[in-house]
């Protein structure tokens, strides 16, 4: 059993323990906003009754946090929200209108530039990009791409956005430039019936202005599929393929989603042919390296179906669990390191929390963790009181600060 504190073991696959050298240790996280039901508290960082679920919040290279928040109260009635701040301050600093509904994951920019989507609006669906420098967001345009409806959008430090869009049937994976004009990089056979793909997965983007997705070739969407780097022009190149498409893959079949780093490094998890385990697969090249696989008696026991964070210099994060619950892992290629999970003590607004539900089965960690390129790591967790899962606590959204060492004087601090 862990001792549910941040000072955490670092494993080598197969080895004895090694130095720390690439990975960073943690600091004790650091809590951001707070939701909870109105009849428990008010909430922290948030106007009270304010909520958010099953979303993924996402940090920059200065430690600056945002996210959605489903419901923030508007007298009778509410409205969608997003959450913008960092170092334990924020406050939302975006409003939807009324009864609208805003996606589970946004995505931001060095620049402090958010982009989401909002859908039931009236007449208003679509990309919009708030601007912390301008203190404002708006509905971006993607003429002369005009899907029916978008998803997964992104923004990269050059200010384009990369997007999914649904024409009608089909879907396609699109880019709008920073400067304006949108391209579409790839469509599936219900768009164009001479595409090679038949269904095309969630989508990721990168500095480059290039998307990488999972795609499948197959009429039943998954017997052949392959993770590829699509670029504005409608060039492509193939990063991986399952057995399905390539007799020599190591790969039975891929998840849904793909972590791509600023830079364009690339990083999944699939299921192994060999055995059918679960691993977290980096793109190195032309070679696939395992960074993590699941182990019955190791320190991955499971890895779950959310896509993981990379950053520039290849380090990435995923969820999983380990033998005493839910986890967030971190690796470098070499070193694997549990950065924090079910039953860890965190300060919060009210005092010491534990990670944890009031039940076995329920999620602790919402959405998919994210790194920047200094290795910050930010999460969503549901919390209790310290030693009593009973009383609930919300969910709170935290950032675990990379340093090289956990505590300078040496000793642990008592949380």
């Amino acid at each position: 059993m862990h001792t549910p504190t941040l000072l955490l073991a670092l494993v080598l696959a197969g080895s004895a323990l090694p130095a720390l050298a690439e990975l960073p240790s943690y600091a004790p996280p650091q809590l951001q906003a707070r939701s909870n039901l109105l009849v428990n508290d008010n909430g922290y960082n948030l106007p009270p009754g304010s909520s958010f679920n099953s979303i993924t919040a996402d940090i920059d290279d200065a430690g600056r946090v945002a996210f959605a928040v489903q419901v923030v109260p508007d007298g009778a009635s509410s409205t969608p929200g997003i959450w913008f701040g960092g170092n334990g301050s924020g406050s939302i600093v975006f409003r939807g209108p009324v009864d609208a509904l805003v996606s589970s994951a946004v995505r931001m920019n060095d620049a402090g530039q958010v982009v989401f989507t909002l859908v039931e609006t009236g007449s208003a669906d679509g990309i919009y990009r708030y601007d912390d420098a301008l203190q404002s967001a708006e509905r971006i345009g993607t003429a002369p791409v005009f899907p029916s409806s978008y998803s997964s959008a992104a923004i990269n430090n050059s200010g384009d956005i990369g997007f999914q869009g649904s024409f009608g049937s089909g879907r396609g994976h699109a880019s709008r430039a920073a400067a304006g004009g949108a391209a579409l990089h790839v469509v599936d056979r219900s768009v164009d019936p001479g595409s090679s793909y038949t269904y095309l997965y969630t989508p990721n983007f990168d500095d480059a202005r290039t998307i990488v997705a999972k795609v499948a070739t197959s009429a039943d969407f998954t017997t052949a599929t392959e993770i590829r780097r699509f670029a504005s022009d409608g060039n492509s190149t193939r990063l991986a393929a399952n057995r399905g498409t390539d007799a020599a893959s190591p790969i039975r079949q891929f998840d849904n989603s793909v972590g791509v780093s600023d830079s364009g490094r690339v990083a999944f998890v699939a299921t192994r042919f060999a055995d059918n385990r679960r691993v977290v697969y980096r793109v190195d090249g032309a070679a696939l390296s395992e960074i993590a696989v699941v182990d019955p008696a190791g320190l991955v026991r499971e890895i779950d179906a959310f896509p993981p964070a990379i950053t520039d210099a290849g380090l990435v994060a995923f969820r999983g669990k380990d033998e005493d619950g839910q986890a967030i892992f971190v690796s470098d290629g070499t070193q694997l390191q549990r950065a924090v999970g079910k039953g860890d003590v965190l300060q919060t607004d009210l005092g010491k929390a534990q990670i944890g539900q009031n039940n076995s089965t329920d999620a602790v960690f919402a959405g998919a963790p994210s790194l920047n390129d200094t290795g910050d790591l930010a999460f969503v967790a549901a919390l209790h009181p310290a030693g009593d899962n009973q009383v609930e606590w919300g969910s709170g959204v935290f950032v675990a600060r990379a340093s090289e060492t956990i505590f300078a004087d040496g000793f642990e601090q008592a949380l």
